[in-house]
């Protein structure tokens, strides 16, 4: 049966860990990434606190020795959408592959370690952990059965907090925690936007471009599996 292997790794010479040092208050979520054998081609946000300018960090992560070439996709104050070719020695991305471990949703780099969601081999997933143990400081969080249904769910949150910015993630949750989504309403949207000390119209576009995105992801789920049951009868 297959594994769900959730862990946090270090090894030498990557460029994104060495940006995260350099950085403490940024983050890097790979979305995307494949190799050629020779770069590995990934698409990567760039996330941050207040204090962190995230241009000193792409930068830094266009300047660094193992990117090869980095191209915006997309701006935001709180975070920036790039896509970067680097050098396939400067990542433990095939060293993961070449030990039968198969990487599932997104990658996360902050405070110098990355976490990793790998899917494994029951039978032989001690020989591959070892493999990948040999090349790099490994921390096993924990290894469960694999469920594709909770599997979907939780890159469907991946999917949604990815796509959220700072703001909207954090004025949706101070949403949902004063009551603003219960019935009747235990807080207004002029509320909220005093608690955060800005305009009315600034904490509901706030508001409504974060809805406007979850909504889609779930409801894109939703008419996907209505289909299926459709087309099943």
């Amino acid at each position: 049966m297959k594994k769900r292997v959730d862990l946090r790794l270090w090894h030498d010479g990557c460029w994104m860990l060495e940006l995260t040092r350099e950085f403490p208050g940024a983050e890097l979520v790979v979305t995307d990434i494949c190799s050629d054998g020779t770069d590995i081609l990934a698409t990567v946000s760039l996330l941050g606190s207040e204090a962190v300018d995230l241009e000193d960090v792409e930068e830094a992560a266009a300047g660094s020795g193992a990117v090869r070439s980095l191209d915006v996709l997309e701006g935001h104050a709180d975070q920036l959408r790039v896509h970067v070719r680097y050098d396939a020695a400067a990542s433990i991305y095939e060293a993961i592959v070449q030990s039968s471990l198969t990487p599932v949703g997104e990658i996360r780099i902050t405070d110098d370690r990355e976490q990793w969601t790998l899917l494994a081999d029951g039978a032989s997933i001690g020989s591959s952990m070892a493999e990948l143990e040999a090349v790099a400081d490994v921390d096993v969080r924990r290894v469960i059965d694999y469920e594709p249904e909770e599997a979907v769910a939780g890159d469907l949150v991946d999917e949604i907090a990815g796509e959220l910015s700072q703001r909207q993630t954090r004025y949706l949750l101070s949403a949902f925690e004063e009551g603003y989504y219960g019935w009747p309403r235990e807080v207004s949207a002029k509320e909220l936007a005093a608690k955060h000390d800005v305009s009315g119209p600034t904490a509901l576009e706030h508001l409504r471009k974060g809805e406007a995105t979850v909504l889609q992801q779930i409801l894109e789920v939703v008419e996907r599996r209505e289909r299926r049951q459709a087309d099943s009868v």
